[in-house]
């Protein structure tokens, strides 16, 4: 794509009152006129409407949605930009982590990479396959750009949800016909949780999303994503009958060692023998979570408080 036809890019970050937005310092190294670009960085507790009122503001024909600590390199922005056109309105890459980790934050990370974890959205946390149209299961909004006026026209992010805001509108853009474009090596790399009590927040977080996700938009339901919640009710079944129910736990316990000791031995890397045990954790956190957003949502108000909008100079 030549220089003169780069498109005007508006970068919205959300951020909370109090921090620092880290992907300042990616972005004033990214490959892309500096002229093209404006950063609006808004600062709340509502990151939903938060990126909502940047859009409204934005001068950019293309919105490219970061969060603060979504560090994009070189020449993401680029690879990413050149999927949009005709009726392709969105297009992401994944968030992988730093190479050099303590032992908790890799075995997070690695965690949502797994297959046995997260499924085909392990897409989110690490190169997978090659460029490919895709939905909402491969693509995170830390790292996604998006068409302004198709963006304005299906009403932004639903205030009321957060997080899950983005699939919920890339399902309705799926059910409209439009297409999204997955490009694996359109990369930010972002830091995994540090404490087991963060990764917790973080997976319930992610189930009561999905929860609320369902309730908000029906049309969005999907059996695959409510798998952790039958896994949580198989559990509490068979703790109560016990016996020969347990069998199937032996089974799924024996397929996550076996992937562990496969991990172990291609890498020689033994943090990865506590896969076993986070990837239990995230089902079961991922499972109350849905059990929580699904009851919560019918409830649930749009959290408003002040926005404070500021333009970053590049």
């Amino acid at each position: 794509m030549k220089e003169r036809k780069l498109p005007f890019v508006t970068i919205v970050i959300p951020v909370k009152p109090g921090l620092t937005p880290d992907a300042i310092k990616a972005i004033k190294k990214i490959n892309y006129p500096k002229d093209k670009i404006e950063v609006i960085t808004v600062y709340g507790r509502n990151p939903s409407k938060q990126r909502n009122e940047a859009v409204k503001l934005a001068r950019g024909d293309i919105i490219y949605f970061l969060d603060n600590d979504s560090m994009p390199e070189k020449d993401t922005l680029m690879k990413l930009i050149v999927h949009i056109k005709d009726d392709v309105v969105l297009a992401g890459g994944p968030s992988i982590m730093p190479e050099k980790l303590p032992v908790k934050a890799f075995v997070f990370g690695k965690t949502l990479e797994s297959f046995f974890s997260t499924g085909h959205s392990r897409a989110r946390y690490r190169k997978i396959g090659d460029v490919r149209f895709t939905d909402e299961k491969e693509i995170i909004l830390c790292n996604m750009v998006m068409k302004k006026d198709i963006f304005l026209e299906f009403g932004g992010f639903n205030e009321r949800l957060y997080p899950n805001e983005e699939n919920e509108l890339m399902d309705k853009l799926k059910h409209s016909g439009f297409k999204m474009i997955y490009d694996p090596h359109a990369t930010v790399i972002r830091m995994p949780r540090k404490t087991l009590i963060s990764f917790i927040k973080q997976i319930f977080n992610y189930g009561r999303g999905r929860g609320e996700q369902t309730v908000f938009y029906p049309k969005s339901f999907n059996l695959f994503n409510f798998a952790p919640l039958i896994f949580l009710l198989y559990l509490l079944f068979s703790l109560f009958y016990g016996g020969y129910f347990f069998i199937p736990l032996i089974f799924y316990f024996v397929i996550l060692i076996l992937d562990c000791l496969i991990k172990i031995i291609k890498s020689k890397d033994i943090r990865y023998i506590f896969l076993p045990i986070t990837t239990f954790i995230l089902h079961i956190t991922y499972g109350v979570g849905l059990v929580y957003g699904l009851l919560k949502a019918p409830f649930k108000k749009v959290k408003n408080g002040g926005l404070n909008i500021e333009y970053v100079k590049v």
